[in-house]
């Protein structure tokens, strides 16, 4: 099927599907670490700190998963993992020395995989694109919010799609 005649959500989608699998295969080569560590690592840098039931509602994983995942990430002395001073049975996870280096360079791949693509874009149509993606970003992150405010975060099982 031409990619004129998908409709917006499906152009979306397949967008999002190749990128997606295109960071994956990046990421294969990124110093061993996983997507699924790739992608708290990401989340860690991104937010700060954080305990583990958040960090498990930001990426959409199941805590058990994002446990393990962080776990492995500790051992490999790429988290560190504290005692939080008001609660002792919480724990914050923040990002060490090697961690903050190994996410510059999961960022520098990730962002030449980018350049990368616009190379397949005409020059003259490079600031339309990157325009045309900041106002998805922001209508996604709206969208987001407005879910979230109404309960309906990643955990959960409902979303408005109507």
């Amino acid at each position: 099927m031409a990619s004129s005649s998908l409709s917006a959500g499906a152009l979306l989608r397949e967008v999002a599907r190749l990128h997606v699998q295109l960071q994956r295969n990046c990421v294969a080569y990124c110093g061993g670490t996983t997507t699924t560590q790739c992608t708290v690592l990401t989340e860690l840098g991104r937010c700060g700190p954080m305990t583990l039931a958040e960090l498990s509602r930001r990426v959409g994983f199941d805590k058990s998963w994002t446990s393990r995942a962080v776990e492995h990430l500790a051992q490999d002395g790429l988290v560190e993992k504290i005692a939080s001073p008001h609660d002792r049975r919480t724990i914050q996870i923040s990002l060490s020395t090697p961690g903050e280096a190994r996410l510059t360079h999961l960022n520098t791949t990730l962002n030449s995989l980018a350049a990368q693509t616009f190379e397949h874009i005409p020059a003259e149509q490079h600031e339309m694109v990157r325009s045309s993606l900041e106002l998805l970003q922001h209508a996604l992150s709206t969208l987001h919010s407005e879910a979230t405010q109404e309960g309906l975060s990643e955990g959960g099982t409902t979303w408005t799609c109507d």
